[in-house]
């Protein structure tokens, strides 16, 4: 179990480590920005949970901010952005993952204003969205699809989403990330004075999330599968990306439940040495080594923090409080031990990726907290009154 002095200790510590490690300038604009990989590159939803570890630990909001105009500044006059600040082409011609908005809100939730936001950056978010829900989405289903494995993130899970161009997943999590993101640029558009936008960016919030009831749930097996366009058919490949319905709220309570108690709380699915591993154990794909042609990072037998980080607050959401906790802490525990790396082998517990990692691993220290006062700064509602006054709690003072 985590102590108040404790985490004083290694707040101080990722503090200074960012601080020294983390902050670049961007050459074409002069901004400078955040990012967690030393390599420079500013990367899309990164960057979100990045924003979440800043605040907390008290910085102010200019590089969250910085980043927002960053990649707007970047954007095509069709609305399409890169999801990375360099890259391959490949990479550079598939669109920023759907979190912009959701950054704006962390923004809010600090500051209490979204007085950076021009009337022209507001347009081009607006445009950057309508990509996502019109271009992406082809076959007018009111599913968007992903270009490739890297798109997602999850860079070498290709045996459900492909390589390079192939764009034929309509992703749950994708989708899901759609559903908070609309909700997101909802209360971005009513904070700015845009009542009819906020309107109806609501309501395709809402479509998407019946699209995602529609096409991706199973009921003989209890899961939401990805959905492949060019056949209608599902991709039954268990992934821990389908647990963003439970993160975005759109699984019922029935389905949540199935969710949970027959496959993530598995061991011979999700529930491993280390939870929650990308892939569910008993997929043809679980390994921890890198496959012929495997692309990227592992997202296969391996623990990523950001997201055990949102299916401890879809757990939350849905009522497994006492389970929550306990992934809280495992994650906690974890990152303890084995060091502050990039992500981790589920079955050897170790770590793997870029040592040291100053991005979104640290998220680990603050969930612990999160759950002890009841915070959750990715909460998109009524109420966005400061998430991040951790003083208030006896911590970082």
């Amino acid at each position: 179990m985590f102590d108040i002095k404790s985490l004083q200790s290694d707040f101080s510590r990722i503090d200074r480590v960012m601080r020294a490690r983390g902050i670049f300038t961007e050459q074409t604009t002069g901004k400078q920005y955040f990012t967690g990989y030393s390599y420079e590159t500013l990367y899309d939803w990164d960057q979100y949970f990045e924003s979440i570890i800043q605040l907390y630990l008290g910085w102010d909001t200019r590089y969250p901010k910085n980043g927002v105009e960053i990649f707007l500044d970047l954007q095509k006059p069709n609305g399409h952005i890169q999801r990375s600040s360099t890259g391959c082409d490949a990479q550079l011609s598939e669109h920023i993952k759907p979190f912009l908005a959701q950054i704006c809100l962390l923004i809010y939730r600090k500051d209490g204003n979204l007085d950076f936001l021009t009337a022209e950056y507001y347009s081009r978010m607006k445009k950057y969205l309508n990509y996502w829900l019109c271009d992406r989405d082809p076959n007018r289903n009111g599913l968007s699809v992903w270009d490739s494995g890297p798109h997602t993130g999850m860079d070498n899970q290709h045996e459900r989403v492909g390589w390079w161009h192939d764009c034929f997943c309509e992703g749950v999590d994708l989708n899901a990330y759609l559903v908070r993101e609309c909700r997101a640029f909802a209360r971005v558009a009513e904070i700015k004075g845009h009542p009819d936008d906020a309107a109806e960016f609501a309501a395709t919030a809402d479509r998407v999330a019946l699209a995602v009831q529609q096409y991706c749930w199973n009921e003989e097996d209890g899961y939401f599968y990805d959905l492949d366009q060019r056949t209608g058919q599902q991709i039954k490949i268990k992934s821990i990306a389908s647990y963003a319905v439970l993160w975005a709220g759109i699984a019922t309570p029935g389905q949540a439940k199935r969710m949970v108690e027959e496959h993530l709380t598995n061991p011979a699915e999700f529930y491993r040495p280390l939870p929650f591993p990308a892939l569910a154990a008993n997929d043809s794909g679980y390994t921890e080594e890198k496959l012929p042609k495997d692309l990227g990072c592992g997202w296969r037998a391996q623990t990523w923090v950001p997201t055990n980080y949102y299916v401890f607050h879809g757990l939350h959401k849905y009522g497994y409080h006492t389970l929550a906790s306990e992934v809280a802490e495992k994650t906690f525990q974890m990152v303890k031990e084995i060091g502050d790396r990039e992500y981790f082998n589920t079955e050897s517990r170790t770590g793997n990726g870029l040592n040291p990692f100053w991005g979104w691993t640290l998220l680990a220290y603050f969930m612990p907290l999160e759950d002890r006062f009841s915070l959750d700064p990715t909460e998109i509602g009524p109420d966005l009154s400061d998430a991040f006054d951790v003083t208030a709690k006896g911590i970082g003072e």
